[in-house]
């Protein structure tokens, strides 16, 4: 019984652990738009919202950002950043 407890202990802070982990990969960007090679755009209604878009990020190994675009609807994937620019519809996410 002590065993089950140390383990089950063990893996609740491993999971609490992963999940700090997660909300500090990216740095958040109100009202901006990252522009670079786009990996993907996603337009489904799963992906218009910011933690469903960066969860998409993070799924993919070459993401470096995200943009969503809250008046289109749309998440945007991105394998590198060139630039920024203003956008009051938009929140983006750059990986530290």
């Amino acid at each position: 019984m002590k065993n089950l407890l140390k383990v089950s202990f063990a893996f609740f802070v491993f999971l609490s652990a992963q999940g700090l982990e997660a909300e500090m990969v990216f740095e958040s960007k109100e009202n901006i738009v990252l522009k670079g090679k786009i990996a993907t755009v996603k337009t489904s209604k799963k992906y218009r919202s910011v933690e469903a878009c960066q969860a998409l990020c993070e799924s993919r190994n070459s993401c470096v950002a995200f943009t969503l675009n809250t008046q289109r609807g749309s998440c945007t994937i991105l394998k590198n950043v060139s630039s920024e620019v203003s956008n009051e519809d938009a929140v983006s996410g750059l990986r530290k």
